[in-house]
């Protein structure tokens, strides 16, 4: 899954607004927790642009938004079925950039948090987005699509996000095609190899909202 994630900018995050044709930057937050405002990447007027959403998505066909349901995260293997997802995933899909996420290790009774990031690059999670209400009382929103874990990865969990290689990047956004012709990308997979780092508990509370204490030296998980 993914319920936490920080992003920073910096040259990583520049260098994939860059393969996309962005000239604005990200804004840095830490500690990102669901509900909150988020920048996405979606296709409007048919370039790549960044959007404010917040990230927990409302159907567009629900009568008010609501947090009765964990909206915040899609699972790949039910997107076509889902009533709340099968919508977005055919052309309303997005990308979610990320410096690093945050998952949790129960370790001798205690939540012990790990900071995940992309060695020497910026994640590309894909996501999905839909659009509420009309008018002054619309907004945005999006989820992070979970697929199962690498088999590198499930020693810290068992899901993770959908990773999308750099060079998938633009047929993700294309809303000419359809989402059942990219399940290919959904697949689980490590695009590049991860640094895993135990961090300070402080984490676990969603308004710490400086950067990670690392208190270890990085694992690498390798792709492959």
């Amino acid at each position: 899954m993914c319920g936490r994630y920080n992003v920073i900018d910096d040259p990583h995050t520049q260098g994939l607004l860059d393969v996309l044709g962005i000239s604005t930057r990200l804004e840095t937050h830490y500690n990102i927790a669901p509900t909150e405002d988020v920048q996405v990447i979606l296709i409007e007027d048919g370039i790549p642009r960044l959007r404010h959403m917040r990230w927990w998505l409302v159907p567009s066909w629900v009568k008010e938004p609501s947090t009765q349901y964990s909206m915040f995260n899609a699972r790949a293997e039910t997107l076509g079925s889902s009533r709340a997802f099968r919508g977005p995933f055919k052309h309303q899909r997005c990308i979610v950039p990320a410096s690093s996420f945050i998952e949790w290790m129960v370790e001798e009774g205690h939540k012990i948090p790990y900071d995940i990031q992309p060695k020497d690059s910026a994640f590309a999670f894909a996501g999905l987005w839909d659009r509420w209400g009309k008018g002054a009382e619309s907004f945005y929103s999006c989820a992070i699509i979970t697929t199962d874990a690498v088999p590198a990865f499930r020693q810290i969990h068992n899901r993770q996000p959908v990773m999308l290689p750099y060079d998938a990047l633009n047929r993700w956004l294309d809303p000419e095609i359809e989402g059942k012709d990219l399940t290919d990308l959904l697949q689980p997979m490590l695009p590049v190899d991860l640094e895993v780092f135990e961090s300070d508990t402080e984490i676990n509370s969603s308004r710490h909202k400086r950067p990670p204490e690392h208190l270890s030296e990085s694992v690498l998980l390798k792709v492959g």
